[in-house]
Order: structure tokens, then C-alpha cells, then sequence
């Protein structure tokens, strides 16, 4: 059927190695239902993180989740085999393994840190997030250089393997995503009310700073669980960009949010699809679909409207 639609009919059934996408899916399902998952979390979040211009504590998130990786590698290498079969490091397997847990704690703790307004002035929040992005990115690479005998698994957990992602991360994203949106769903009121207007949320007696961390929280959860699955930079491209180019179209809110996870949901689709028919490298390919979405914002300012 789809032969008979002269364009749409050639770009769909463009093949690869004499394989078309869809002959390919069954292989590449995993990847493509972990990337889509993804997108529709991260797009819905990258809303608060635009708006909030809270940026770069997910930049700084996702550097601090990886160093949690790491030291968790560092600790295994350090304690020995004996302390494995001792039970005090928690398996790789399974559902949430032992690297999964040591990002999260470094991820969720972190997040709680800078969902605190910093009274000093010194030393302001741009300052901490500065050194919380550089100072983990560099300790990694120093981490990844002394542990030559891991640094295969370590990179496949910091970076991802789009293509084929196991089981276990499926479910568990699917279990983030159920979580975080059924977390969303019942505070999206007081979320938004101290979001954009804390003082008054703070003065009818709402708790600013509780509210603010579970926000927090949510995003260092989810961004640790999808660096674990499909790698760190199209996680951080779909919190920022869908969420960009959908405030560019519109001012209102659940509009946004909306637009927002069509857009991640598609860049992810369109950017796996490329990816397969010219052999590009998946998350580049997902970050430059993301683009794609942001000319019509950028023509809607140009012209004024």
C-alpha cells in the first residue's frame, strides 16, 4: 500500500542493507520504545525546566548522575570481589542494579540540595551549578582513566546503547514514567503555582520548599533513570528542546505541555528512523530532529505573532 504513495511512499520504505526500518523493528524495538518513553517524560519536565531557567541544574543532574556510576565502578574495584560475594555491593542485574542505585542517590540528593534557594550571595546558585557540572565531568574522565578494565561497561551505562536496550531498563522507565506523571498529576496545581509565582504560594501557606524539592526529585529521578537507557545527551536535547519550541508557539500552559511531548515523542521517532536508513549515530540523529521543531517558533517570532 505504501509503495502506491509516490514521496511519503519512498522516504517510509527506504531500505538499509536491504532491510527496510520496518522489516528491522522487531530488532530494534527496544530502542525505539525506550527513546519514546524518554521523550514523552523529558518533554513534559523540559516545560518546568525552561520556564523555571533551571537549565543548567539538569546539565549539572546529568554530570552528578554519571559521577554516580562511576564511584559505584571505583567502589567495586576498590572493595574487591569480596566484598560482591559478601552482599555488600548490590548485583549489575536486575531490575535496579547496584550503578542505577549509586546514580540515583547522587542524582536525588543533589537535587534536593539546589532546590534550595541559596542565601548567600557569594556563592550563588550559578556558582554551585557551575562547579556541580565541571567538577563531576572531570572526575569521571579521571575515574574512566583508572579503570581501563571496566571502561567498556561504564560507558555503555553513561552514554547508552539506543540501539538495544534490555529489558530490565524498559520496565523500569516504564515504572518512572507511571510514577512521575501520577506524582505530576496529583500536585500540577501547586507545582505550577510555585513555579511562577512563589512569593504568593508562599504567603496562602503553601510549602515553597517541599514542593520544590519532590519537583526537584522527579527530574533528578528521571534523568538518572534515562542516562542509564539510552545515554546523557538526547536525554538533556529532549528536556530543553521539544519544551523550547513548543513555549515558542504558545503562551499557554497545558498547550505547552502538550506540544511539548508530541514534539519529543516525534524527534525521537523521525531521529531513530534517519538513524537506521543512513547509518547515522542515534542520539545525534534524535537531537537533530528535536532541531527540526524549533523553525516554526523561530518563524512565528520573526514575524512578530
Amino acid at each position: 500500500m505504501l509503495e502506491s504513495i509516490p514521496i511519503i511512499g519512498r522516504l517510509l520504505l527506504a531500505e538499509n542493507g536491504g532491510m527496510t526500518f520496518w522489516e528491522a523493528l522487531p530488532i530494534l524495538q527496544s530502542g525505539v520504545v525506550a527513546s519514546i518513553m524518554v521523550a514523552l517524560l523529558a518533554g513534559y519536565l523540559g516545560i518546568y525546566v525552561i520556564l523555571k531557567r533551571i537549565v543548567f541544574v539538569s546539565a549539572a543532574l546529568s554530570q552528578i548522575s554519571s559521577l554516580g556510576i562511576a564511584f559505584f565502578f571505583l567502589g567495586s574495584a576498590l572493595l574487591g570481589s569480596g566484598a560482591a560475594s559478601a552482599g555488600l555491593l548490590p548485583a549489575e542485574e536486575g531490575i535496579v542494579n547496584g550503578p542505577l542505585l549509586s546514580s540515583l542517590f547522587f542524582g536525588c540528593v543533589t537535587a534536593s540540595i539546589l532546590a534550595v534557594q541559596v542565601g548567600e550571595k557569594k556563592l550563588t546558585r550559578e556558582s554551585i551549578l557551575g562547579i556541580g557540572y565541571a567538577l563531576p565531568a572531570g572526575l569521571v574522565f579521571l575515574i574512566l582513566d583508572k579503570l581501563a578494565a571496566e571502561t567498556h561497561d561504564i560507558e555503555n551505562i553513561l552514554f547508552g546503547n539506543v540501539i538495544f536496550v534490555p529489558e530490565r531498563h524498559l520496565w523500569l522507565l516504564a515504572g518512572t514514567l507511571v510514577g512521575v506523571f501520577s506524582i505530576h498529576f496529583l500536585l500540577y496545581k501547586r507545582f505550577v503555582y510555585i513555579s511562577f509565582d512563589p512569593e504568593t504560594a508562599q504567603a496562602t501557606g503553601s510549602n515553597v520548599r517541599l514542593l520544590n524539592q519532590v519537583l526537584f526529585v522527579t527530574l533528578a529521578f528521571t534523568i538518572s533513570v534515562s542516562i542509564a537507557a539510552i545515554g546523557a545527551l538526547p536525554v538533556f536535547s529532549f528536556l530543553v528542546m521539544p519544551a523550547a519550541s513548543a513555549l515558542m508557539l504558545t503562551d499557554r500552559l497545558k498547550i505547552a505541555f502538550s506540544l511539548s511531548m508530541i514534539f519529543g515523542v516525534l524527534s525521537a521517532a523521525i531521529g531513530f528512523y534517519l538513524s537506521f536508513v543512513y547509518s547515522l549515530p542515534t542520539g545525534p540523529a534524535m537531537l537533530g530532529a528535536a532541531g527540526f521543531f524549533l523553525i516554526p517558533g523561530i518563524i512565528k517570532r520573526v514575524l512578530g505573532r
